[in-house]
């Protein structure tokens, strides 16, 4: 199929993990992709994969957190591939820190990170389709972090709730004007951002009780969900953010049914 063919996405964090998975799957499906990383080398290798399936592609190193590399970032896509139609903002980063130790640069890095990006990326590209008059589809990269509390994760749960709720906020102020504004609530996946805490036993836990699908979710499937609302097929979908974490969250058990054996 090419649900995407004429389009261009502008992809955050593209170097490796979901930022990959999301543009080798629009790739599948016809898209101009726009890529952009601090790891100019994952990138580089993210667009070689994706020209295999013959779209067009530009690379850019940026910081999302510069708001002077954010606009070059956007009007270079522009300039190279013709316009803006999506926007996957997926850049982010996750560590482990107990609240009483965690340390002010690493709280202030995470909100920069994780949610001050998307008011960059996210005006940028509104200004631009605005001005012309065109109509859009953003996809933000939330958690279930943003509803359930994880130990020494309190600033990656905060900055995801915001990002939550920036999205119901951009889908009503530009919902009239054709732009639509959905958030992906990602369970726990496996990437290279998650391989640590998921090989630490104490981190780990009993995670996988908790998840009714009894497996960890794959980039592939986050990447599915990330081409259905950027496609017309979710033209009618806005200000919403779906979970897709295996059945975890509405399934979460209490503390002491958390070592409950997988039957």
């Amino acid at each position: 199929m090419a649900r995407l063919t004429g389009k261009v996405a502008i992809i955050t964090g593209a170097a490796q993990g979901l930022g990959r998975a999301i543009a080798l799957r629009y790739a599948e499906e016809g898209c101009a992709l726009s890529l952009s990383d601090l790891n100019l080398e994952g990138v580089q290798e993210t667009a070689a994969l994706a020209a295999e399936h013959g779209v067009a592609t530009a690379i850019f190193r940026t910081n999302v957190t510069v708001r002077a590399d954010v606009d070059a970032m956007v009007q270079g896509t522009i300039d190279q591939l013709g316009g803006v139609d999506i926007l996957v903002n997926n850049a982010g980063i996750f560590f482990n820190a107990r609240f009483e130790e965690m340390t002010v640069e690493q709280w202030q890095r995470t909100l920069d990170v994780n949610l001050t990006s998307l008011f960059h990326m996210t005006q940028s590209v509104v200004r631009h389709w605005l001005a012309a008059q065109k109509g859009g589809s953003i996809v933000n990269l939330s958690s279930i972090s943003a509803y359930v509390a994880f130990t020494d994760s309190s600033a990656y749960c905060v900055t995801k709730a915001g990002v939550t709720e920036l999205t119901k906020c951009l889908a009503m102020e530009f919902g009239p004007f054709g732009i639509r504004a959905n958030a992906m609530a990602p369970g726990i996946i496996a990437t290279d951002m998650t391989a640590r805490s998921l090989a630490d036993p104490e981190l780990s836990g009993g995670w996988m009780t908790r998840i009714s699908s009894r497996r960890y979710g794959t980039p592939d499937d986050v990447a599915n969900l990330a081409l259905f609302l950027a496609s017309d097929e979710s033209s009618y979908i806005n200000g919403e953010m779906i979970t897709v974490d295996g059945g975890a969250t509405f399934a979460w058990p209490k503390p002491a049914d958390a070592d409950r054996t997988v039957r």
